[in-house]
C-alpha cells in the first residue's frame, strides 16, 4: 500500500484542481449569462425607444429633436455592440474553462486507474504469495506424514529386515 500512497496524494490533489475547474466554468456560466441578459435589456430598450420616437417624429418634431435622437440612437447602438463583445468575450471564457474542466477530469480518471491497477496488483501479489505459503505447507505436510513415508520407504516404525 505504500506504494499507492504517493498517488492518493495526487488525485486528492487532482480533485481538488478539478472542483477547482468546476467552480470556474459556474462563475464563467454566471458572468455569461448576466453579460447576455444586459445585452438583451439594451436592444429591447434600443428597440422601445426607436419605436417611441419614431411615432413621435411622425407627430412632429424639429432638426435639433432629430439630431439628439440621432446621436443617442448611435451611442445605444455602440453600446449595445460593446455589449455584444463582452457577450462574446464572456463565451470565450466560459469555452476556455469547460475544455480545462475536461482535461482536469481526465487526469483525475486517469489517476484513479491506475490506482486501481495498483490496487489489483497488489492483491495479484498478496494472493500468489499466500497461495505458495499454502502450497509450501502442504508440501512439508506431505513429506512429514506417515502415509507418504510408508509408501516412500523411509517409515521408521516399519521393519528394516527381513
Amino acid at each position: 500500500m505504500s506504494s499507492i500512497q504517493p498517488l492518493l496524494i495526487l488525485i486528492e490533489s487532482a480533485e481538488k484542481a478539478r472542483d477547482d475547474a468546476v467552480s470556474q466554468l459556474e462563475g464563467a456560466r454566471r458572468a455569461h449569462e448576466a453579460a447576455r441578459q444586459q445585452a438583451q435589456s439594451l436592444a429591447d430598450w434600443r428597440k422601445e425607444y426607436q419605436q417611441r420616437w419614431s411615432s413621435q417624429f411622425a407627430k412632429s418634431g424639429g432638426m435639433e429633436i432629430m439630431r439628439c435622437y440621432q446621436d443617442f440612437t448611435a451611442r445605444l447602438g455602440d453600446a449595445v455592440a460593446e455589449q455584444d463583445k463582452r457577450v462574446a468575450q464572456a463565451a470565450q471564457v466560459m469555452e476556455q474553462c469547460r475544455l480545462q474542466l475536461i482535461e482536469r477530469e481526465r487526469k483525475v480518471a486517469a489517476v484513479g486507474q491506475l490506482i486501481d491497477r495498483r490496487v489489483l496488483e497488489a492483491a495479484q501479489r498478496e494472493q500468489r504469495r499466500d497461495q505458495k505459503a499454502t502450497d509450501e505447507q502442504a508440501a512439508r505436510a506431505g513429506r512429514g506424514s506417515p502415509l507418504s513415508s510408508s509408501f516412500g520407504g523411509g517409515n521408521k516404525f516399519a521393519p528394516t529386515s527381513y
